[in-house]
């Protein structure tokens, strides 16, 4: 799989930063905040579908 950049070189909002800047550890724990949260907003969705409708029992 070819993961390509966000934004190219000649793009005004492109911001250099070097390799020395970066904080992996910070990434992966941002990527991983953003997918909890994008899981936690589909997730009612899918509780929804879920729903099943009981039969109503006659009284004895």
């Amino acid at each position: 799989m070819i993961v390509y950049p966000s934004k190219g070189v000649s793009d005004p909002d492109f911001r250099y930063r070097p390799a020395v800047a970066t904080d992996v550890r910070k990434t992966f724990a941002r990527v991983r905040r953003e997918m909890a949260a994008k899981q936690a907003q589909q997730q009612p969705q899918a509780d929804a579908d879920v729903v099943v409708t009981l039969q109503h029992r006659a009284a004895k």
